[in-house]
C-alpha cells in the first residue's frame, strides 16, 4: 500500500509539473497573439496605408503645408515613431512626411516574388533584394511618385540607415532632391579594414563583430522572446522598455501601445533583423551606385552628429563610427553640424530635437528665398 501511495504521489507531482510547464509554454504565446490582434485593430482603425504594387501596403503620413517637402527616414530597424517630435516641429514650417520601411511598424513586408517567373523575376531584379537600401529607395520612390504623389523638391532627412537611403535616393532620382540631411549616417567604410602596416596585432575592426555578432544575435533572441510571449510579460512587469521611451509624452497612450505592439510582434522584429543583416550588401550597393551615378552637383548635403555615436558603447566603437562618418563628410564635401554632448539617443529627444533640426529649418528658408516667384 505504501508503495502504491508513493507512486500516486509521484504521479501527482509529475502531473502538476506538467500542467505548470504546459501553462508556461502555451498561455503566454496565446495571450500575446490575442493582444497583438486587439492592438492592431485599435492602432490601424484610423491609419492610411498605400499600395505600392503586388498588394504590398506601406504606412506613409504627412502633415503641414508648403515647399520644399521634407521626408524623414528613421534609424536602422526603427519605425517612423522615432521622428514623432521632429515631424511635429517641422510641420509648423512646411510639409513633412514620415513612413515605415517595409516590414517595420505598419508597413507590409516585401512580397516574395517568384524569381523563376520571367515577369516577377525581372521586377525582383529591378526592385533589388529585400532588406537592402536599393529596395528601400525603390519603395520610397513608388510611394511618393505613384501611390501618394508628393510635390517636389524634397529635402531628405535620414538617420543612420535612413541617411544611407536618403543619399542613395539622391543618386538615383536627382530630379526629386534639393538637399540631403544625414544624422549619424551609416558609412560604406564602417566595416573596412582600418589597420595600418605598423599594426603588429592586426586587430579586427570592432564594428564587424559587434554588428554581425552581438546585434544580430540580440535581435534574433528578441524575436524568439516575442514569439513565446516573454516580451509582453517583460513590458508588463517593467523588465523591458521601449528604445523610444525618451520620446514618450505621458499623455500619449497610443504611442505606448504602438511601442508595446511592435516589440511583441515577431514579424516586426524579423524586419529589424533583416535590415541589420542586409546592411553590408546595402553598403556595397552604395559604393557601386556612387561610381555609376555620381551625385548631381546641384544637390548639397549636411551631416548632423553628436559628440559621440552612443554613450553606452565602448570608445573603440564610437571612434570607429566617427571615423566612418568623417569619410562621408570628406567624400560628399558635406557641411557638418555637431551637437555638443549628445549621442544618437538624445538627438531625437524632446530636449534636443529643435537644435538637431535647426540646419533643416535653415535649408527650408534658404530654398524659399532662392525660389521666390
Amino acid at each position: 500500500d505504501s508503495k502504491s501511495q508513493n507512486g500516486n504521489s509521484v504521479n501527482t507531482i509529475l502531473g502538476g509539473v506538467f500542467k505548470v510547464l504546459l501553462f508556461i509554454i502555451v498561455v503566454p504565446p496565446m495571450l500575446n497573439y490575442a493582444g497583438l490582434q486587439k492592438e492592431r485593430e485599435f492602432l490601424t482603425s484610423n491609419l492610411t496605408r498605400y499600395d505600392i504594387g503586388f498588394s504590398q501596403k506601406m504606412f506613409f503620413n504627412c502633415s503641414g503645408s508648403g515647399k520644399p517637402t521634407v521626408i524623414l527616414d528613421a534609424p536602422t530597424g526603427m519605425t517612423s515613431d522615432s521622428w514623432m517630435l521632429g515631424q511635429a516641429e517641422l510641420a509648423k514650417l512646411t510639409r513633412v512626411c514620415v513612413y515605415d520601411r517595409a516590414g517595420l511598424g505598419f508597413s507590409d513586408a516585401p512580397p516574395q516574388l517568384n524569381i523563376s517567373d520571367p515577369g516577377e523575376g525581372a521586377v525582383a531584379r529591378t526592385l533589388g533584394k529585400e532588406g537592402t537600401a536599393v529596395r528601400m529607395v525603390n519603395d520610397l520612390h513608388r510611394i511618393v511618385t505613384f501611390s501618394f504623389p508628393q510635390e517636389r523638391p524634397f529635402v531628405l532627412v535620414g538617420s543612420e540607415l535612413g541617411g544611407l537611403v536618403a543619399r542613395m535616393y539622391a543618386h538615383l532620382h536627382p530630379q526629386d532632391v534639393n538637399h540631403i540631411v544625414m544624422i549619424d549616417p551609416i558609412s560604406e567604410t564602417l566595416f573596412d579594414d582600418v589597420n595600418n602596416k605598423n599594426d603588429v596585432e592586426k586587430t579586427e575592426n570592432p564594428w564587424i563583430s559587434y554588428w554581425f555578432g552581438h546585434l544580430l544575435l540580440s535581435f534574433r533572441l528578441l524575436q524568439v522572446s516575442a514569439m513565446v510571449g516573454l516580451s509582453r510579460l517583460g513590458l508588463i512587469t517593467g523588465l523591458m522598455t521601449s528604445p523610444l521611451t525618451t520620446l514618450n509624452n505621458e499623455s500619449d497612450s497610443e504611442f505606448t501601445i504602438r511601442q508595446k505592439h511592435h516589440l511583441c510582434n515577431p514579424f516586426h522584429v524579423q524586419a529589424v533583423f533583416d535590415e541589420h543583416k542586409g546592411v553590408n550588401e546595402s553598403l556595397s550597393q552604395m559604393k557601386e551606385i556612387q561610381v555609376a551615378w555620381p551625385l548631381a552637383s546641384n544637390i548639397s548635403s549636411t551631416i548632423i552628429s553628436g559628440t559621440y555615436y552612443d554613450e553606452q558603447l565602448p570608445p573603440s566603437l564610437n571612434r570607429g563610427w566617427s571615423r566612418a562618418v568623417q569619410d562621408v563628410i570628406d567624400h560628399m564635401d558635406s557641411k557638418h553640424h555637431v551637437i555638443t554632448g549628445a549621442d544618437r539617443h538624445m538627438i531625437h529627444s524632446v530636449q534636443l530635437v529643435r537644435e538637431a533640426l535647426a540646419p533643416v529649418v535653415r535649408i527650408i528658408k534658404s530654398w524659399r528665398v532662392q525660389n521666390k516667384a
